[in-house]
């Protein structure tokens, strides 16, 4: 038995298989991550390690080279370059595409990890970076107001942390101001004159701001822990540390030889809003979490902050889920004006507005059942598969079209009943509609086997317009003619009607 005669028979079976369909698409689109792009995983990592106060020489060859020389052995290494600069060393590991990154980044910390012994004392322990296009912030805000430095301080101890509580949220990392430290600015004249040396006043301040645990002590059923708090809490006591005690008598302490004040660090970042300078907070997201439901949270908060502190500026600069909001909206609007369209043409044709309807209703009911095949192929929601859905809104319609149209030849022209027009019209044209979706989804079908950021960025592309085309041409093939034969009984009611009226 043909699938359309199946389904001709079992009208109510249909509709609640399809009704099924549209719930879960529902649920399933609600699940649906959603990106601004697809998950592209570079098979890069890098090393970075910062060895203090080495020139580019020291630093190749007493970092640059041992970490070369350990990660290259690592399985599925591609290529190894590096970068060494003053105090900084990079080095760069190129996978082959496929390889497991998670198991990769494991190899190279084990073999990091044992050769930590063999770098030189002063060099901080060596970093993984890894290269991903999603770990872009997904929100940057503009905090703009009188003074920078306040303003990075209550971003650091108000906003940064509201933000980070959000569900969803990964971080947020401040940019630009100034930050404030305490600067100690030795004089050479002095240090000479206390015969004192710029190593000694290091060492000194090294000992003196320094906090550790002390151990503990019981007391009855109770333990509790005790640490030495060594840091300095002010200027004076910084000033307070002693450098050296002289033969002759008396101490020479930090303030004898530096003026000791509280300034500005070095700035590596500088933001800059509307021409305006301003802190720069960056929003990033947890992976696999909505991008849209993450911005409209961050939005909240926003709303709460700017009640809290009307007189600070917070602005979002830029927000992906803008693009992404567009894209849906782009999606939406194609289906609307596909299932327009599709409605005009038809009844230009046909000249009869039920026929077209049924073709309206097709559109939703295939975008949903294409939404629940995403899901179970973990597709997410972003740039290329909705554009891939946009793509494929334009051919969902041409399955049906097709057998709406022969549905209704046979009826008009040769005078078939309802059921056995809706029953000859899909199978007749069954194979070729068939033949035709497999030949357009087989066009889409090699992409999936292109490696690269080429296959990374359209394979959900190439996924999204086979999942519509296949939901259309079942929607075709099985709903189109139910809803064709109910449309036509009540046509058959209305035109005895109406010849039993004019007869009598």
């Amino acid at each position: 038995m043909a699938l359309s005669d199946l389904s001709i028979r079992r009208p109510v079976a249909t509709a609640m298989l399809y009704l099924a369909v549209g719930v879960l698409g529902a649920v399933s689109f609600a699940r649906l991550p959603i990106d601004l792009l697809p998950d592209v995983s570079f098979p890069t990592l890098s090393v970075w390690t910062t060895y203090p106060d080495a020139g580019p020489a020291e630093v190749e060859r007493f970092v640059t080279e041992p970490v070369e020389a350990v990660v290259s052995r690592v399985p599925a290494v591609r290529t190894v370059d590096s970068r060494s600069r003053e105090g900084q060393s990079l080095v760069r590991l190129q996978f082959h595409w496929g390889t497991d990154m998670e198991f990769a980044m494991l190899h190279v910390r084990e073999r990091l990890d044992n050769l930590v012994g063999a770098l030189p004392e002063s060099a901080e322990r060596p970093v993984i970076l890894t290269s991903d296009p999603t770990n872009d912030p997904i929100i940057s805000l503009a905090i703009t107001g009188a003074n920078l430095a306040e303003l990075r301080d209550l971003s650091d101890a108000v906003f940064k942390r509201r933000l980070e509580q959000l569900d969803g949220v990964a971080m947020a990392a401040i940019t630009g101001g100034p930050i404030r430290e305490i600067q100690v600015e030795v004089d050479a004249g002095r240090l000479s004159l206390n015969d004192v040396t710029i190593a000694q006043v290091t060492d000194a301040l090294d000992l003196a701001n320094y906090s550790a645990p002390g151990g503990s002590i019981r007391r009855g059923r109770f333990r509790y822990s005790l640490r030495t708090l060594g840091e300095f809490q002010s200027v004076e006591e910084l000033g307070d540390v002693v450098l050296a005690r002289p033969e002759g008598g008396g101490v020479v302490r930090l303030r004898d030889v530096a003026r000791i004040y509280e300034g500005e660090a070095d700035r590596e970042t500088v933001a800059r809003f509307n021409g305006e300078p301003a802190i720069g907070l960056l929003v990033y997201k947890e992976a696999g979490s909505n991008t849209v439901r993450v911005a409209d949270q961050v939005g909240e908060v926003l709303e709460q902050l700017h009640e809290e502190f009307p007189e600070v500026g917070i602005e979002v600069a830029s927000s992906q889920a803008t693009f992404i909001a567009d894209a849906i909206s782009n999606v939406v609007q194609a289906l609307l004006f596909g299932g327009i369209l599709a409605f005009l043409v038809l009844f230009l044709f046909l000249r009869d507005p039920r026929y077209p309807v049924a073709i309206g209703l097709a559109i939703p009911i295939s975008v949903m059942a294409a939404f629940a095949l995403c899901y179970l192929a973990d597709v997410s929601l972003n740039v290329m598969s909705l554009g891939g859905l946009a793509l494929g809104v334009g051919m969902l319609v041409d399955n049906s079209i097709v057998v709406l149209e022969n549905v209704f030849r046979h009826r008009e022209e040769e005078g078939l009943g309802a059921s056995a027009s809706a029953s000859v019209g899909a199978n007749e044209v069954a194979g070729a509609i068939t033949a035709s979706t497999l030949t357009t989804i087989a066009v889409f079908g090699p992409v999936l086997y292109v490696k690269g950021v080429a296959g990374a960025l359209f394979t959900d592309l190439s996924l999204a317009v086979a999942f519509s085309l296949l939901a259309s041409l079942l929607v075709a093939l099985t709903l189109l003619p139910v809803m064709a034969a109910r449309v036509g009984r009540k046509k058959d009611v209305i035109d005895r009607e109406r010849t039993e009226k004019a007869v009598t």
